[in-house]
């Protein structure tokens, strides 16, 4: 890809959302990290309501699509809890039994080391919370809020756990909150070969002048005999549009290019965008919960943004728990978003 196309291409989304600052970006999550017993420890946990356990043990084992996870203890009543379902990082509910409270969950897992997870009830989101991996790999830390059908909060509980064999008086005290280093840049491959036509387009599309790219990527998606850039193609295209505020014809290249090229982030990620544009905030939903699955390892620096409009379009649509799990996903990310909570001054 030219130097040129890269430049617009990466400008696109904040041409399409007027999007400030990315988000950081992130690599593929420890998994193995989470396999074997953790054990529940009272004194670093807290409750603010009912629901506090007096111990636990949680045991993850890897296995098919994610982890079957199986949980023994007691409660503060005295009551047995035992239950073991999967735990498969997918946005997708997933059963629980053995657990009377809800009977699904769904997970995302939003860096290396966190994930975000909500706990249903027939269909009624009734817990939202964040896991995280400390310690490298010795502590395990869910901070949960459990809310009513209208996401208000009802109490929140912070549960830590070490893992089995760990001395707990040999770990440092809680880290703070710095964010983990960026990944490293990733150069992207070569450009496939491209016709006079395609080169001619890159020029005008770079110059400012879209209406004669329009024509010349036209002609190159129009062409008898295509080259291996077509998706690039109806992607520039698409931009041309976008910047004459033709949203109807963007809306369909990026469409066609995905149909070259589903997994694609940045397409996948501007349609969505032209979507909440539009406030089609259910195809909005549809297209960036497509995005998130496509992005299995968290690694595209959109992804804070994504989870972002996403709960915005949540929001819109009166759906305020999934638009606060999104929010707070985002936030895991990016703590600089507009909908992230300001950290008190030291």
């Amino acid at each position: 890809m030219s130097s040129t196309r890269s430049r617009f291409l990466q400008r696109a989304a904040i041409v399409v959302l007027a999007a400030v600052g990315a988000a950081l970006p992130q690599i593929v999550i420890a998994q193995g990290g989470l396999a074997g017993k953790w054990i529940f420890v009272p004194e670093r946990s807290k409750f603010s309501g009912p629901g506090a356990l007096k111990e636990m043990t949680i045991t993850f084992s890897e296995g098919g699509k994610g982890f079957s996870k199986a949980v023994e203890g007691v409660d503060a009543k005295g009551n047995p809890v035992k239950a073991t379902y999967e735990v498969v990082a997918d946005t997708k509910a997933h059963p629980v039994t053995g657990i009377p409270d809800y009977d699904s969950a769904s997970w995302n897992n939003v860096s290396p080391t966190a994930s975000v997870y909500t706990y249903d009830r027939r269909k009624t989101t009734v817990v939202v919370g964040t896991r995280t991996l400390g310690q490298g790999g010795k502590t395990l830390t869910y901070s949960e809020r459990r809310v009513d059908p209208k996401g208000k909060v009802l109490s929140t509980s912070v549960l830590f756990f070490i893992k089995e064999g760990v001395d707990l008086a040999s770990l440092a005290p809680p880290p703070g909150s710095a964010p983990p280093p960026p990944a490293p840049i990733v150069v992207p491959p070569p450009p496939p070969s491209s016709s006079p036509d395609e080169d001619a387009g890159d020029t005008a599309l770079a110059a400012g002048n879209d209406d004669e790219a329009i024509r010349l990527f036209t002609a190159a998606i129009e062409a008898p005999m295509k080259t291996p850039r077509l998706y690039y193609d109806y992607i520039s295209r698409g931009i041309a549009y976008i910047k004459k505020n033709q949203t109807p014809e963007a809306m369909k290249d990026f469409d066609e290019a995905l149909k070259l090229k589903p997994e694609d982030l940045e397409a996948r990620f501007r349609l969505a965008g032209l979507f909440v544009q539009q406030k089609q905030y259910e195809k909005a939903i549809e297209e960036y919960s497509k995005y998130l699955e496509y992005d299995k390892d968290g690694m595209d620096p959109n992804r804070a943004m994504a989870l972002r409009l996403r709960g915005f379009s949540y929001n819109t649509l009166q759906q305020d728990v999934k638009a606060g799990a999104d929010y707070e996903a985002a936030c895991m990310i990016n703590k600089q978003l507009d909908v992230c909570p300001m950290e008190a001054a030291p």
